[in-house]
């Protein structure tokens, strides 16, 4: 990972002076970008560490202002201004023009309009491109623990993770962030604009990915990041319950900016349990993956759910086979299905009304839009069905898990 303080000790940037915005060096830098003209909107995604000049025309400071805001805006690293006689005048770049860049903590530097701008980029590209080396091993790392069998019991998997800054004596957290509806966005995208739509999903994943990633280290700080096609992977140093708590209500506001950004996108993160040891963090991030696969069952409002939110479906993933689920759902809800499939009845429909309803008849009966007695019928039926009580506790219990059984087997 590139700062916008690392900058400073490029050889081409000796000279270059920050002007304001001090408490935002240590934004990620993803690439220098040359502004040839703004607005810039369009062309930074985040990341982005900017460098303009005003191209031979006469920049006015409330100009500059403007596109210190709008570099704050979209997640810029920083904004180096070239001064000189036909370039940024000085005088511009004032204490209005640093109290700006203090207020929004966006670093903004100045530096003599003698240094060749092809010399500055190329060094802050060498720079990139020597931590990102350091990132993919990183990187490499975490995709071999995660989706790959790497044995963490193995002294050289220990070594790795120790030489990437490991510390066996924290606790850690995985989070999974992950867009839930894909298929039917990018469906949707190529609908509404045709042959024009050339986007592919790998590389607005690959996209989101890079946002993703410079977000979280300049909100969190030492996280690792590993994507693996729409999912994001983070690992986070968890060791005291406000580290967990800020850390939970930052990746649900990610969640609901993503969405915001791109309309018509329904992000959520998975959580897994804090835990301590490569083992733990590899069991962290099972849990994270079975929290996103419970999403439909929990409600697809939600941007963030926890494996301990979970409850009984716990206990479900534990069960190797799915099989041995299906052969109890059978039990109970075969008989329904074949009724209803046999008489162009509804009864499968009444029974999970009846319990979403906790088992209020007068709360089902205004769901169904029945009548009482139409209710109490189709109860009496399942009962003769079934050959139970449902007024017995114990056989209740068991249906409602039954459905949930069902209902778990066909969305995960």
């Amino acid at each position: 990972m590139t700062t916008a303080k690392d900058l400073l000790s490029l050889p081409s940037l000796s000279h270059m002076k920050l002007i304001g915005g001090a408490a935002g060096l240590s934004r990620t830098v993803t690439w220098p970008y040359v502004i040839l003209c703004p607005p810039i909107g369009e062309w930074v995604s985040g990341g982005e560490f900017l460098i303009y000049y005003g191209a031979n025309a006469v920049v006015e400071k409330v100009e500059l202002a403007q596109l210190i805001r709008d570099a704050a805006q979209n997640d810029a690293a920083g904004i180096l201004f070239l001064v000189g006689h036909h370039y940024i005048l000085e005088e511009n770049l004032d204490d209005e023009i640093r109290q700006l860049a203090d207020e929004l903590k966006l670093p903004v530097f100045s530096h003599t309009s003698l240094a060749y701008v092809n010399s500055i980029t190329k060094d802050i590209i060498n720079l990139i491109q020597d931590r990102e080396k350091d990132a993919a091993i990183a990187n490499s790392f975490w995709y071999s623990l995660f989706f790959q069998n790497t044995n963490v019991d193995d002294i050289a998997t220990l070594n790795q993770a120790l030489f990437l800054g490991y510390l066996p004596s924290y606790n850690y957290c995985v989070y999974i962030l992950e867009m839930m509806n894909a298929s039917a966005y990018f469906q949707k995208l190529e609908a509404m604009h045709g042959p024009s739509f050339t986007e592919t999903p790998s590389e607005f994943f690959r996209m989101l990915a890079t946002k993703l990633s410079y977000i979280t280290q300049k909100e969190t700080g030492s996280t690792w990041h590993v994507a693996r096609n729409s999912a994001n992977v983070f690992v986070l140093p968890i060791n005291t319950n406000s580290q967990e708590q800020s850390a939970d209500h930052f990746f649900e506001s990610l969640t609901i900016r993503m969405e915001q950004q791109y309309p018509g996108t329904k992000f959520c993160v998975g959580k897994g349990n804090v835990r301590s040891r490569l083992f733990g963090i590899r069991e962290s991030y099972i849990q994270a993956k079975r929290s996103l696969l419970s999403w439909k069952l929990l409600g697809d409002n939600r941007h963030l759910i926890s494996y301990s939110d979970l409850g009984f479906y716990q206990l479900l993933f534990e069960i190797p086979t799915a099989s041995v689920m299906r052969e109890y759902t059978a039990r109970f809800l075969d008989p329904i299905r074949e009724y209803d499939k046999t008489h162009d009845a509804h009864l499968y429909e009444t029974l999970c009304t009846w319990l979403d309803c906790r088992c209020n008849k007068v709360q089902t009966a205004k769901a169904l839009f029945l009548h009482r007695n139409t209710l109490l019928m189709r109860l009496e039926k399942l009962e003769k069905l079934l050959g139970v009580s449902l007024d017995d506790a114990d056989i209740t219990f068991q249906i409602q898990a039954a459905v949930k059984i069902e209902r778990f087997l066909s969305e995960t």
